[in-house]
């Protein structure tokens, strides 16, 4: 029987817990209410005073009620249900406080009212500096404990106690403000806090510098996790890291609190402040104090002094290293050009002299890119994320780059199918010309005007490619006309005896020379002699000065196109001439007879 009973009130007991907590929320909204429906009735100091502790009288009862209950019961899950609640309730007792203590202050009569609202703010405010001192002491030991066994115990123990620190800390850093606002009060009130003053400020210095030695020891904890080699993939490692930083925010934020308040009493905080943007890494506007700024300065250069001291010698030892493998490298890449060069050179491939460069170039990158990377690795750089890291950009690039690659894979394209090599004529990209030189991205060609352009290897090879001078021999097409009344057999001999007789027109092929056509003014001969494609413009000139000059020797004409234009005249026209109605003809450039329009058998 009784253990069903007990069982029952176990049950009951959060319940009833989280009913009174529910209660006592309804109050000051309700007062708030009542507050709201007399705004019309101005009330005097003396009834706002009165009502005012009779309020304070009420929650305050309720409140350590409450207290007590939640510090007794059993079950802390249904106690950690109403404990951001009830400290909720005591900032807003706290503000309440703080205002009866302004109207006390504000009563320009000595009233009954304002004396009791006098004691009885003495009486809270003094009650709450007991509580409140207690409270510190009871947590600052506790932090004391928990910062010992954080230096003291194992890793399970230190994380357990770190994570109970990061709770604690700002609960005194409450605290001391709650006092310090305390004290402020009770001094409006005209009480003695001198001895409180200086119980505060006592108990802030030494917070102070133990929370100094707690961000220092937290940021040489965080930064030789961040330095070990391989943390970064490091789970556990970054785990740790997290809660490392987590500690130190609440630290740094509780510092703050020391130093605002040792502030507002003219404490030098100096050096606190230098800690505080030393330990997080944050710049705050306490930069702009001279003391904060030199300190920082001197306290910099005599990091960096000691760490020259210290690793000095070692610096000197990795940028030598660097510098003598690159230099290494710089003569490993000259042997390996030079052995791709002599390889090429003895191979028997058909290769491009634009490939055979490429290659020879490329040796040469690859080798320097190796040593650059065996080189930063001397320097202590971790290659891996570097690695990563170029990866990443390359990708980013590359996507910003996209016209850029095609131009490097059309360039690619170009070396293994040997369009074209330097030295070539080709017709290519809208452009014809010598091709000077090429690379990935780009060709080069010299115009027979001697300008060089740079055209995209995309243009190059997206289009049409002609290269003039890809073969050996070239034809020479060439077209002559005589007039219809010349001897075309003759005609024909005197061009076979140009053309034969010509010492860089080849004999093999044989020289084509062929009537072609019956054209409008002429009768067309085709003649077409082979020739080295270096020597195709001598043959082309001289052939062509050559039968101009035995044409007219042999009385071949060489027609040009002609018209015949008839002109009418009407007959008996006033103005007409003598032989008018005879036609007058004029050379045209058709060998055609034009007819008279309509307009001129009008007129």
């Amino acid at each position: 029987m009784d253990t069903a009973v007990r069982r029952r009130r176990d049950w009951l007991q959060p319940i009833a817990i989280f009913a009174i907590a529910l209660t006592l929320g309804s109050v000051v909204p309700l007062a708030a209410f009542g507050q709201d429906a007399g705004t019309d009735e101005k009330k005097s100091a003396e009834q706002e005073i009165q009502e005012l502790v009779a309020d304070l009288e009420t929650r305050r009862a309720d409140l350590e009620d409450l207290t007590e209950t939640v510090s007794k019961n059993p079950d802390r899950a249904a106690a950690v249900m109403i404990e951001k609640e009830l400290s909720e309730r005591r900032a807003r007792y706290r503000r309440d406080v703080q205002n009866l203590v302004e109207l006390v202050v504000a009563g320009t009569d000595a009233g009954a009212a304002v004396a009791q609202g006098r004691a009885t703010a003495t009486e809270l405010l003094e009650e709450d500096r007991r509580a409140m001192r207690e409270k510190m002491e009871e947590v600052d030991r506790r932090i004391l404990e928990l910062v010992d066994t954080v230096d003291k115990g194992s890793p399970e123990e230190a994380d357990k106690a770190r994570s109970q620190l990061v709770a604690d800390i700002p609960s005194s850093a409450r605290l001391i403000k709650y006092l310090d606002a305390n004290i402020h009060q009770r001094e409006q009130l005209g009480l003695d806090v001198e001895a409180d003053t200086a119980y505060l400020l006592k108990r802030v210095q030494r917070r102070s510098d133990v929370t100094a030695g707690l961000l220092q020891h937290a940021k040489s904890e965080i930064d030789g996790i961040a330095e070990r080699p391989g943390s970064s993939e490091d789970t556990e490692a970054q785990t740790q890291l997290a809660s490392l930083r987590k500690q130190r925010d609440v630290l740094a934020e509780s510092q703050r609190v020391n130093v605002s308040i040792m502030d507002e009493h003219g404490i030098d905080t100096a050096g606190l402040k230098q800690g505080l943007i030393s330990a997080t890494g944050k710049l705050s506007q306490d930069i702009l104090n001279k003391d904060v700024a030199t300190g920082l300065a001197e306290a910099w250069f005599a990091d960096t002094a000691d760490w020259f001291r210290t690793n000095g010698a070692s610096l000197v030892f990795q940028v030598f290293s660097f510098l003598l493998v690159l230099l290494a490298f710089w003569f490993v890449a000259r042997i390996g050009r030079g052995a791709v060069r002599r390889g090429l050179e003895r191979s028997k491939l058909q290769i491009s002299s634009l490939a055979r460069d490429f290659f020879i170039k490329m040796t040469g990158r690859l080798i320097m890119l190796l040593g650059l990377i065996i080189a930063i690795a001397q320097l202590g750089i971790e290659v891996g994320p570097l690695l990563a890291g170029l990866g990443i950009a390359g990708f980013v690039i590359g996507f910003a780059l996209q016209d850029t690659l095609a131009n490097f894979a059309s360039g690619l394209m170009i070396l293994v199918y040997r369009p074209f090599d330097v030295g070539d004529v080709i017709e290519a990209g809208g452009v014809m010309g010598k091709v000077d030189q090429m690379n990935l991205v780009s060709t080069m060609i010299l115009t027979f005007d001697n300008q060089l352009l740079i055209v995209p290897n995309k243009q190059v090879w997206g289009g049409i490619i002609r290269n003039v001078t890809h073969q050996d021999t070239r034809r020479v097409d060439m077209t002559f006309g005589i007039g219809y009344s010349d001897d075309i057999p003759k005609a024909e001999k005197v061009l076979t005896e140009i053309v034969t007789s010509h010492e860089k027109v080849l004999k093999d092929p044989e020289p084509v020379i062929r009537l072609h056509e019956l054209g409008d003014s002429s009768v067309n001969f085709v003649v077409r002699p082979w020739s080295k494609t270096a020597e195709y413009w001598d043959v082309y000139w001289d052939i062509t000065r050559e039968v101009k000059r035995r044409f007219d020797a042999e009385g071949i004409s060489i027609p040009f196109p002609q018209r015949d234009v008839h002109i009418y005249r009407e007959a008996g026209a006033e103005s007409a001439p003598a032989s008018a109605g005879v036609p007058h003809s004029t050379t045209g450039t058709t060998g055609q007879t034009v007819a008279p329009s309509d307009e001129d058998e009008e007129a």
